[in-house]
């Protein structure tokens, strides 16, 4: 529990470090298990508010001499470095201007920069008595003013920098009523948040950020699955799946699908890969309910609602429809409208619905589609949902050169025989080309692009005619292609093209030189001009010397997004970079296109709207805002801003910080994997914070030493104590970022060789095994304790024991594992596997309470002798471990020496390998398979169910005995791809498998254990686990349509649950009040061994 050191040094492991650090770990050497637990508390405290002790650490000296600050519960040495390591000071907000709202007139404070003081404390004017009023809506452990949180949550996936002053976390509509009316008590501009992903600044602000909690989780579909209606908190990939059993879909599908939050399509006008303009939110929304600047709430599904504010907002609805009714009288100014719209656009407002509707509350709702928080917050939204077609298949297409891909877009689209094409430019295709099933693009010359084509059909006949009508288009046009059009139907194959789409942006922005920012803009122009933008951009970047520039998207609407990089430490980069962007706009304009194709147009874009627009259309959206917003109380200076320099101040900085994530865009990717983003930080969110503490690190500024102490010490808890470090996070990063190995080797480099924690580790090697074979008494002493005076009780007792021991009981503790048992015996020609039961099996047997009381070694061995295999018991396997309990804590010398001798003994038993080994626990056996040093023991190694798919299903009878049941695969099972097997298993032993749809359990080995609140055990998180969409497989003649909400619906659903890791099933009874344990043990329950044939 030591703090963590230099992050810059964690990036350069030699750097000398300041004799004030080196003499930290004496100061520690005294330190205990009381110690380490009482520190925990205070974390979890500073978790909460933090105003007080965040103002004393503001104030200290101001001098450049070695300054130790008192933090909440350690001294951090804030030294600047030595002179070889110095960067130019240059301040990160660009062109050296104070924040600016640019709309709100009462926030015209200039400020040198983001201020040396942070909290409570440091507020002032409007934002102080908003801090206090606010007391009685939400509480302090949702709002936050310290200088790391307001940051981390502050900053999306734009290359803006603002940091809000007040970040509160709003779990439901009342709570966000009265923060707005709060807010315009007192004048202080609020900006909504949900997923942070979006990429034009509009999420950002530097005064008040209300951020959906995790709450926002209603859902309601219709029978026939045409009308879904959900809050703005789920990610858009988890509406899908809901619909899935419906064969529907939303219609907005962005490559941010499995990241984006409904609030955020909604507030965007989201498009995507296939959607075109006719299924985006504009076209497919049916109602929206939505809360006004003045608190007042608009539900245009319910008659009362609209009555009712016809009479309250009389002002408000005369206004809109004068405006309609000025533009209809306008024929010129209708014709501008029809024609912009018809082409993706998101520059400006929805002014297209003063056009196509007449009846006022039809206007409204469809104003509020794209209006990124500057005119309502949307509570409630209703979509009517298009078909999912699954027959589809897709083809990618090579061409000489842009202008030939041009040249079969436009035909395509004129035939009107393709869902979806996507075009590559060149840097695109490099980016690609080791990709799996993408190796063909290697070699290309270098004027190659490529289109990416889908078809799909509500049938395979009608699919299969629409791929013949593309393939003749192409040759009837005789555009020259550089390898045959032929489409696959291979479902892998078919994902692979479109997985390397989606990650396009995010990979381009990988291979930008350490330091430098991602910058990425979106038009759109008529497919018919498409050939002259390509050509157009590519000139662009040669002009302004961008040589790493990269344009592809959505080819069909004429829609393409440019990536590109550089560095904003010199005026004279910020001056390219505007250059460029008036380049762009006029050329963009020219070819009669739209300036923001389905990014909204934030702060990007908002001083070029009246260039797209003119002079009238843009003044319709002044007197929009003026309408809805009066006194630009919300998300000002977004969308429309008089600033015509906005889009080029406040850039985001990207500082080298350290090799594991400096490739990181920060695009929130990885956030829907994490399972403690709810309580502390996602991965995103850890990324900035470390990037800022390094930058701070370097720092020559006086006020950032007291920053610097602050922000490490909310480090500690929000981003190392709460990581999972499980690196699920890795698989929804397209360039493979695993943000648990920053955290572990944070955690490992505050451990020398002579500090308290390392040496304990390394006396504990010796006696591993006596200690395990302790911890099952022990647990049957406390399974003792809990039957006698029951859970209430224990628990009663038990939690202030658990503040001081770092380790929290809850009911579904285990009992403890009995001792291993011989093998049974089979015939001698029986087929070998080495059984390895891990060292959480052969100590954690069920929990009380569970209808299994035998360990799961037995179940295995039970297993093993009713299909007839030989048992090889590894030697010395009471002292096993593959080291993941020491590596996971940061001490991965001792981790590495258990995994040795355990590689040595697992290639003894298996004879080099030759022998299949079954372990029973995947955590273990990822690390096995991951950093074993033979190749052929790491391909011997099996995941229990695979083992039993593999070897054990053809040797038993099994039969369906369960008629409901849940399994969760867990996070290292998933990295393996293991679910089909798990799903396998299961659906031979149940009627019906309810299958988690949670990423990680938060347990991550006993860290749920000591932080509980990361696994839904403990108080100090502010709300459980966010719920999720379970898919239900069912028999084929069910009639039952639909999946289950996770967790709250398992307990009423299903008679247990399944998994493959014994801490993560304590983790997950917790959370749905099921048990659950191994997978291993339905199928023992289940099977018998096969009858002999007659």
């Amino acid at each position: 529990d030591h703090p963590p050191p230099s992050l810059n040094e964690a990036a350069k492991p030699d750097r000398s470090r300041h004799p004030l650090a080196q003499s930290r770990p004496a100061r520690h050497t005294m330190r205990r298990t009381l110690a380490r637990g009482a520190q925990a508390a205070a974390r979890r405290a500073v978790h909460s508010t933090g105003g007080k002790k965040q103002q004393q650490s503001a104030r200290v000296s101001e001098g450049k001499e070695p300054v130790v600050v008192s933090a909440t519960h350690i001294s951090f040495n804030t030294t600047p470095k030595d002179q070889a390591n110095k960067k130019p000071n240059i301040d990160f907000i660009i062109n050296h201007q104070p924040p600016q709202h640019s709309g709100a007139a009462w926030l015209k404070t200039k400020r040198v920069q983001e201020g040396p003081a942070f909290g409570d404390e440091a507020l002032e004017g409007g934002y102080k008595t908003f801090r206090n009023d606010i007391k009685s809506i939400v509480p302090d452990s949702r709002v936050f003013t310290d200088p790391l949180r307001t940051l981390a949550y502050g900053t999306d996936a734009s290359f803006y920098r603002l940091v809000p002053k007040v970040v509160v976390k709003v779990h439901n509509e009342e709570e966000m009523i009265k923060l707005i009316l709060a807010a315009r008590k007192n004048k202080t501009p609020v900006t909504f948040r949900a997923g942070g992903t979006s990429l034009s600044g509009q999420a950002i602000t530097d005064s008040i950020l209300l951020k959906l909690g995790h709450t926002w989780r209603y859902r309601k579909i219709s029978p026939d699955g045409t009308k879904i209606t959900v809050e703005p908190g789920w990610i858009l990939g988890q509406v899908n799946r809901m619909l899935a059993p419906y064969a529907r879909k939303l219609g907005p599908d962005p490559s941010s699908i499995e990241s984006c939050w409904i609030g955020g399509v909604v507030a965007n006008n989201s498009s995507g890969m296939c959607c075109g303009v006719a299924q985006n939110t504009y076209h497919t929304v049916a109602d929206i309910r939505m809360v006004l600047h003045d608190g007042s709430v608009l539900d245009t599904h319910d008659p009362a609602s609209w009555r009712s504010f016809q009479v309250t907002h009389k002002s408000l609805v005369d206004g809109i429809m004068a405006l309609s009714a000025r533009i209809k009288q306008d024929p010129e100014l209708v014709a501008l409208i029809n024609k912009k719209f018809s082409i993706k656009c998101t520059t400006g407002y929805s002014i297209n619905a003063l056009v196509d509707f007449d009846e006022p509350i039809e206007i409204i709702k469809h104003l509020m589609v794209g209006s990124e928080g500057t005119l309502g917050f949307v509570s409630r939204v209703t979509y009517h949902t298009v078909p999912d077609y699954k027959d589809k298949a897709s083809a990618f297409v090579i061409f000489q050169d842009v202008e030939d891909a041009a040249v079969a877009t436009h035909h395509l689209r004129e035939a009107n025989c393709t869902d979806a094409v996507e075009l590559f430019d060149r840097p695109s295709l490099y980016t690609c080309e080791n990709m799996e099933y993408m190796q063909h693009l290697r070699g290309l010359p270098e004027s190659a692009t490529a289109l990416l084509i889908e078809c799909r059909g509500e049938d395979a006949a009608m699919m299969q005619a629409r791929i013949d009508q593309t393939i003749k288009v192409i040759k009837d046009n005789k555009v020259l292609t550089l390898n045959e059009v032929q489409f696959s139907y291979d479902v892998k194959e078919c994902a692979a093209f479109w997985d390397a789409r989606k990650a396009l942006i995010p990979m381009v922005g990988a291979v930008r030189e350490a330091g430098t920012s991602v910058l990425l803009e979106d038009v759109a122009v008529p497919v018919k001009n498409l050939a002259k933008l390509c050509k157009g951009i590519a000139k662009m970047f040669e002009k302004f010397d961008y040589k790493d520039g990269s344009a592809f998207g959505h080819a069909l609407e004429g829609n393409l997004h440019l990536v590109f990089t550089q560095d904003f430490e010199t005026i004279e980069q910020v001056d390219r970079y505007a250059g460029m962007m008036d380049y762009l706009c006029n050329m963009v304009v020219e070819l009669e296109g739209s300036l923001k194709a389905e990014h909204g147009t934030g702060r990007n874009v908002a001083p070029y709207v009246e260039l797209e627009w003119g002079k009238k259309a843009t003044d319709i959206m002044w007197e929009l805002k003026a309408l809805f917003d009066p006194n630009d109380q919300l998300n000002p200076g977004v969308v429309l801003n008089r600033n015509p320099t906005v889009h080029k101040e406040n850039l985001k900085p990207l500082p080298v910080a350290h090799g594991v994530i400096d490739t990181c865009m920060e695009c929130g990717f990885c956030e829907s994997a994490c399972p403690s983003g709810h309580v502390t930080l996602t991965p995103r969110q850890r990324i900035v914070s470390t990037r800022e503490i390094a930058r701070l690190e370097r720092s020559e500024i006086p006020e950032d030493a007291a920053k610097l102490a602050i922000m490490q010490d909310l480090y500690q808890y929000n981003a190392l104590d709460t990581c999972a470090a499980d690196g699920m996070c890795a698989t929804k990063c397209p360039v493979n970022i695993n943000t648990g190995r920053l955290v572990k080797d944070v955690r490992a480099k505050a451990y020398t060789p002579t500090t308290t924690p390392f040496r304990l580790a390394a006396a504990g090697l010796p006696v591993f095994g006596p200690v395990m074979g302790v911890l099952p008494t022990f647990l049957n002493l406390v399974d003792g304790v809990h039957g006698v005076i029951g859970s209430s009780v224990l628990g009663a007792l038990a939690a202030p024991f658990g503040v001081f021991l770092g380790v929290h009981w809850n009911p579904y503790i285990p009992t403890g594992a009995s001792k291993m048992k011989a093998p049974v015996a089979v015939a001698a020609n029986a087929p070998s596997v080495v059984y390895l039961a891990t060292c959480v099996s052969r100590t954690m047997g069920p929990a009380r309470g569970d209808i299994e009381t035998e360990s799961i070694h037995e179940k295995v061995m039970s297993l093993l002798g009713k299909a007839g295999v030989k048992v090889v018991l590894p030697a010395n396997l009471d002292s096993s471990c593959c080291g993941l309990i020491f590596d996971s804590r940061g001490l991965p010398t001792q981790g590495n020496t258990q995994l040795a001798a355990l590689e040595a003994s697992l290639m003894a038993a298996s004879n080099n390998g030759e022998i299949p080994i079954l372990a029973d626990t995947s955590p273990c056996i990822m690390r096995m398979k991951d950093h074993f040093a033979s190749e052929t023991l790491k391909a011997a190694i099996y995941d229990p169910t695979e083992y039993a798919a593999k070897f054990l299903l053809d040797k038993l009878d099994i039969a369906q005995k369960e008629k409901s049941v849940a399994i969760h695969v867990p996070c290292s099972s998933k990295k393996m791809k293991k679910e089909a097997f798990f799903e396998q298993i299961a659906r031979a032993c149940a009627q019906e498998v309810t299958v988690s749809p949670v990423p990680c359990c938060g347990m991550a080995g006993d860290r749920g254990l000591r932080f509980p609140e990361m696994s839904g055990g403990g108080v100090a998180s502010a709300v459980a686990a966010p719920p999720g969409e379970a898919m239900v497989l069912r028999e084929p003649s069910s009639e039952a349509k639909g999946g289950r909400v996770w967790p709250a619906d398992v307990k009423g659903s299903c008679s247990e649950g399944f998994s493959s890791s014994r801490t993560c099933e304590i983790a997950l009874s917790l959370q749905t009040g099921t048990h659950f344990k191994s997978i291993l043990y339905l199928l023992d329950r289940c099977s018998t061994a096969k009858a002999a044939s007659v």
